[in-house]
């Protein structure tokens, strides 16, 4: 056996209609936003699912909920502040807690809706299968979003998105497993980090239903 190598968060790969790479939606992030996994504090990082709270602001989305409410993936940062002397400019990620008062300093984020695109992400396990055949099985079944907080770098700890392969099933889950990655990373099936393309079930973007398939 031969694990897989790790890629981070959710990558588009396409849409279920053959539209191009869609445009980014630009938002806000609140100030002092400290996003939180199992008690470890982490930063926002490009690969990772966010929702959109009533507030108009974007934050990191919760696993597995009942239903979720996610809304996309974050593919950039147009405005953070950071570096010495302290002001916003284009940034790979957002520390958690950074605070902002004026407008040229305002944290913002670029979010691609999941919408009806396709998304590359890493399962979770090694365990629930383990062959190409099994994998297979799954497509067309639904998972949940889970997390594995990363903090190798504790400067900049990472939510680190996986797709919890153990919750497949035919009833309503966070997305849809439509196909099996053609990733020439999907070297070995037994391993870990088998690569897989999902698009979203629960969704909380206007006008699809939160509850899912």
């Amino acid at each position: 056996m031969a694990n897989n190598t790790h890629r981070y968060g959710f990558r588009w790969v396409g849409s279920l209609d053959g539209s191009c790479y869609p445009k980014p939606q630009e938002g806000t992030v609140i100030t002092a936003y400290q996003a939180t996994i199992s008690a470890v504090n982490v930063d926002l990082n490009i690969g990772d699912p966010v929702e959109l709270a009533s507030t108009g602001t974007f934050q990191l989305a919760a696993g597995a909920g009942a239903p979720s409410t996610l809304w996309g993936v974050i593919v950039g940062f147009s405005n953070v502040k950071v570096g010495l002397p302290l002001k916003g400019r284009k940034f790979n990620r957002l520390p958690g807690g950074t605070t902002w008062t004026t407008e040229e300093n305002r944290s913002k984020v670029l979010v691609v809706p999941f919408g009806r695109n396709l998304w590359e992400i890493d399962v979770d396990d090694n365990t629930t299968a383990t062959t190409l055949a099994a994998y297979r099985l799954l497509i067309g079944e639904n998972c949940d979003l889970s997390y594995s907080t990363d903090v190798t770098d504790a400067d900049r700890p990472k939510a680190n998105p996986y797709l919890d392969i153990s919750t497949h099933a035919s009833t309503t889950k966070d997305f849809r497993i439509i196909n099996i990655s053609q990733t020439a990373l999907n070297q070995d099936f037994s391993g870990t980090n088998v690569k897989l393309i999902v698009c979203v079930n629960e969704t909380g973007e206007a006008p699809f239903v939160t509850a899912g398939v």
